[in-house]
């Protein structure tokens, strides 16, 4: 499955999937770019769940929504409701166990 590049407040809606993860990057972050291929992956092997992504160079607006303070963040979404945050670049199994965080408590 895709990652959708979420716009303005694109994110409002898309947040409201059943489960959506949403990766706050910014320009010139390196932490962001090494934590895109895990998330790439994820997206690709978990097609019932929502991947999204905001450039919060562009739209600060999701950050200040839920106080995000450094990139990237990762923001868990069931049914719109945020229900976890991982803050930093995560590998495979850290990432697998966020999701599964989301899934299932």
């Amino acid at each position: 499955m895709a990652i959708t590049e979420l716009k303005g407040e694109e994110w409002k809606e898309f947040s409201k999937a059943d489960y959506a993860v949403i990766d706050c990057y910014g320009d010139g972050c390196v932490a962001c770019v090494m934590l895109a291929p895990y998330f790439e992956a994820a997206a690709d092997e978990l097609p019932g769940i929502r991947f999204g992504r905001v450039n919060l160079t562009y739209h600060p607006d999701i950050a200040a929504a839920y106080d995000v303070n450094a990139m990237p963040t990762l923001l868990f979404f069931r049914k719109g409701e945020k229900v976890h945050e991982v803050i930093g670049s995560v590998e495979t199994d850290e990432l697998r166990s966020a999701i599964a965080k989301m899934l299932y408590e």
